[in-house]
């Protein structure tokens, strides 16, 4: 994340997501700008009659209200589940595609009202022009391609419209729109650079309080929360492993915190390696950690993990030019979801584990009496 933060706004996956989810904050202005649209294209084609301002005061009408209606759908869609990339590009096309139809409808009432003698349309094109750009500048400027692209697609025909009228007045107004919109591209830029610098460093401070900075395991909350992001199917296994060092002290004693430090970093970085979704590594505090194993279709898979956990962490670690060999004392135990606690079970755990060390090391589980594990169900 510190990369993302050091490398001049690139966006990560999570940061993309997270300023796409910002475009649901548009519907009070889309609401004020269809309204607006509306109420200056009626006025203008009651005054003037072109059939060109009721095409862009009906189309820009009907986009606003479309846009509407899809920002509502985004927000209930992240109410509800975490988008992944591929929806995020899919919203965000939608909000651009509906964005640019509104900037091109206010392109076309604008400029069409330059061409007419009534310089009561003038001042409402021009308000309108004004207003728009500003809104985009500040609402949808967390996606810079689509806010940019609107504000030269309303602006740069009205200026040339204004520019083309042909009286001086409207020449320094076109000068006005022209010095406007290079103003209102470095606004968008402002604003996209500091959301996202924003947005990075909520978000790293989001994953250090989920992490243990040696390991770069989670850490006990993020367990906890993963815990009860399960779902509680009643007849679905869970397993927690715990597992700690054996002779982790004698490590330290030998070669100095400092190589026991890294060890636990080798550690964390194997666990990392070879630990697949769904199944989370844990650094729980020390020499301690856990697994959690949210989906368990038949019995030998927690105990296949269990064993694939301790062979790995048993080869031989290569730690500042020392080759260390440590132990692994693992305990796990198993529960249906729809019962399942993570602190019981946790203790069950390590209760096993310490059983497993008094044993000399390796493997031990324990059950709850009431946990039938011959139930056909869980059975893949």
């Amino acid at each position: 994340m510190n990369e993302g933060i050091d490398v001049r706004y690139r966006e990560t996956d999570e940061v993309f997501k997270t300023l796409v989810s910002e475009l649901t904050s548009t519907i009070s202005p889309t609401t004020i700008m269809g309204l607006t649209i509306l109420a200056i294209g009626l006025f203008a084609y009651d005054s003037l009659g072109g059939t060109e301002l009721m095409l862009a005061t009906i189309s820009g009408s009907v986009a606003s209200l479309a846009k509407i209606v899809v920002t509502v759908a985004h927000r209930r869609s992240n109410a509800t589940k975490h988008a992944t990339v591929d929806e995020a590009v899919r919203w965000e096309m939608a909000h651009g595609l509906l964005t640019f139809i509104i900037a091109a409808s206010i392109g076309l009432l604008a400029t069409a009202a330059f061409t007419y003698r009534d310089l009561s349309v003038h001042i409402l094109a021009t308000a309108l022009i004004f207003g728009y750009s500003a809104g985009v500048a500040i609402r949808i400027s967390v996606r810079p391609f689509i806010a940019a692209t609107a504000i030269l697609i309303a602006g740069i025909p009205t200026t040339i419209s204004a520019l083309l009228y042909g009286d001086t007045a409207h020449w320094i107004l076109a000068t006005v729109f022209a010095g406007f919109l290079v103003a209102a591209m470095q606004s968008v830029l402002h604003v996209y650079r500091t959301a996202t610098r924003q947005i990075c460093l909520r978000l790293e401070m989001e994953h250090q309080a989920r992490h243990d900075p040696l390991t770069g395991l989670r850490n006990r909350t993020a367990l906890g929360e993963a815990f009860d992001a399960l779902g509680h199917i009643e007849d679905s296994l869970i397993c927690v492993h715990c597992f700690d060092l054996d002779g982790f002290k004698a490590v330290n004693d030998r070669f100095g915190h400092a190589v026991g430090d890294e060890l636990l970093a080798s550690i964390g970085m194997r666990l990392r390696e070879n630990m697949h979704q769904p199944n989370i590594a844990v650094r729980v505090g020390g020499d301690e950690f856990a697994i959690l194993q949210p989906v368990v279709r038949h019995p030998v898979e927690a105990d296949l993990l269990a064993r694939n956990i301790v062979n790995v962490l048993s080869l031989p670690y290569r730690v500042a030019g020392e080759e260390i060999t440590i132990g692994i004392s693992l305990g796990y135990t198993m529960a249906l979801s729809g019962s399942a606690k993570l602190e019981h079970m946790m203790a069950i755990a390590d209760k096993a584990s310490y059983r497993a060390k008094r044993n000399g090391g390796g493997i031990d589980c324990e059950f709850p009496s009431t946990l039938d594990l011959r139930a056909s169900s869980f059975a893949a």
